[in-house]
């Protein structure tokens, strides 16, 4: 849940794929915040597999992917990873399109700015827009928060009030005693209590 900005894309060039990680290395280190690169060996074959372990998912083998992703001021990691052709991708996506789960045409990278504030969110969209015109002139943006399509912050502000309201209302509702003693249900009682109130919650807010 959150507002999220959606997008996709080819490098024009691949060739100026070191340059564009150099402006935005020099971009999140003006702003304060942290870069990553990624530099697979582009030659090798792409294996890579999402492996569960204990401790969480990993990824093993060769993504067959470059770029940098930066991170800060509260929002999920903004990602600029590109394939041998030029196509921005995500590690998920990419071990997805391998697996053959995923078609490439429908692999979009995503950012969550929802617990970040609006002026991250317009900070973001400046950014995709700068890309677009000097290094990724057919970049699609799906933006939840509308910023992109409008221009109009006071739309994005009451998309992410409106989301936080929620979030604060399901968080309450769950750690409230609304649900009673649940020491002696089920675990699939305890998903239907969850359900109904979830429920219950959307359709007042519709109301």
């Amino acid at each position: 849940m959150g507002i999220s900005i959606h997008y996709r894309g080819r490098l024009d060039d691949v060739g100026q794929l070191g340059i564009l990680c150099e402006e935005l290395a020099d971009i999140a280190g003006a702003m304060g915040w942290e870069s990553v690169r990624l530099d697979d060996d582009w030659e090798q074959p792409v294996n890579a597999r999402l492996r569960g372990t204990p401790s969480g998912a990993h990824i093993d083998g060769n993504l067959g992917l470059k770029g940098i992703s930066i991170t800060g001021a509260g929002a999920e990691s903004l990602s600029f990873f590109f394939d041998r052709e030029g196509n921005l991708r995500c590690p998920v996506s990419m071990v997805l399109i391998l697996e053959g789960t995923l078609d490439p045409e429908d692999a979009w990278v995503s950012v969550k700015t929802q617990f970040a504030s609006p002026e991250v969110h317009v900070w973001v969209v400046g950014l995709l827009k700068y890309l677009k015109k000097r290094y990724i002139s057919d970049l699609q943006v799906s933006d939840e928060g509308e910023y992109w399509e409008t221009g109009d912050i006071r739309i994005l502000r009451d998309k992410m009030d409106f989301i936080n309201r929620k979030i604060e209302q399901i968080a309450g509702g769950l750690s409230s005693s609304r649900f009673g003693d649940v020491s002696g249900l089920s675990a699939e009682e305890i998903a239907s209590r969850i359900e109904q109130f979830l429920r219950d919650t959307l359709e007042g807010n519709q109301g």
